[in-house]
């Protein structure tokens, strides 16, 4: 038999609207995803939600804060030794901080950038 390969995301604010449906419909296809929020509470109340869809098995919940730089390195800790390794990063959270930094581009990039190079520390190609 062969060795089970098995994937896993970070999908970021992913408590409500298209980013539990994005974690929603990833977990239906088998891929371990960890569900972030900026906002814990909110957060474990979409990881109960998906619980309640039988999905609990497929789902984590991690607290970020996408503009923290403490708290990416965090979420990339947690997944390093967690997982070992990250197939997906689905970038999802549409507040007034996402727009001021759609305006502000320069800063936008920043903030990616540290959110990207800490999760690809954890990526093995």
């Amino acid at each position: 038999m062969g060795v089970e390969f098995i994937r896993y995301a970070v999908v970021t604010g992913a408590n409500k609207g298209i980013g539990l449906e994005i974690v929603r419909q990833l977990a239906s296809a088998g891929i371990k995803v960890v569900l972030t929020a900026r906002n814990e509470e909110r957060g474990l109340q979409a990881l109960e939600t998906l619980k309640d869809s039988g999905l609990s098995h497929f789902v984590l919940f991690h607290q970020v804060d996408v503009a923290d730089a403490a708290s990416v390195a965090s979420l990339a800790d947690f997944i390093k030794s967690k997982f070992g390794k990250l197939d997906i990063l689905v970038k999802c959270h549409f507040d007034s901080l996402s727009l001021f930094f759609v305006i502000n581009e320069s800063l936008h990039r920043k903030f990616v950038g540290v959110l990207i190079l800490l999760l690809l520390s954890v990526i093995h190609f």
